[in-house]
């Protein structure tokens, strides 16, 4: 192999790297039409979830779960020590019985990756974690 046909191969595929990442570099107009539909999509979901997502919303303002992401979806009567919730301090927790509408809002919320699946789930438990854009939006809804 000459020299001449390596320099081309190292260019060719420098390139090549370079007009990949520029092609799948996320641009700034696609990341505003996605926080302004996630903004929509989440006025939605507050006319039809608003009992659960002012649960939400309180529990992101309460100064003890000011840095919390993680939080549980589970059936009451199962205590916490039963299924491993030996965590110090508190923890968020959101209760089927509570909320005839938490499984389809919580699908809806990770379908669109405001939340996402941290734990295994089974019959009785599952865990979550808040994204930071979910976050924002609750802190940031006024409510009356």
């Amino acid at each position: 192999m000459d020299i001449l046909s390596l320099v081309a191969g190292f260019l060719a595929g420098a390139l090549t790297i370079y007009l990949v990442s520029f092609f799948m570099r996320p641009g700034e107009s696609k990341k505003e039409v996605t926080d302004t539909n996630l903004t929509s999509l989440f006025e939605q979901l507050w006319q039809t979830h608003e009992r659960l997502l002012n649960e939400m919303k309180q529990d992101m303002d309460n100064p003890d779960f000011k840095f919390h992401r993680e939080f549980y979806v589970q059936k009451k009567g199962w205590g916490w020590g039963r299924w491993g919730f030996h965590r110090k301090g508190p923890c968020i927790a959101y209760f089927l019985e509570d909320h005839s509408d938490l499984l389809p809002l919580v699908e809806t919320l990770t379908a669109h990756g405001l939340i996402s699946p941290t734990g295994e789930a089974d019959k009785n438990s599952a865990r979550f974690q808040l994204s930071e854009k979910l976050v924002e939006l609750l802190r940031g809804k006024k409510t009356s």
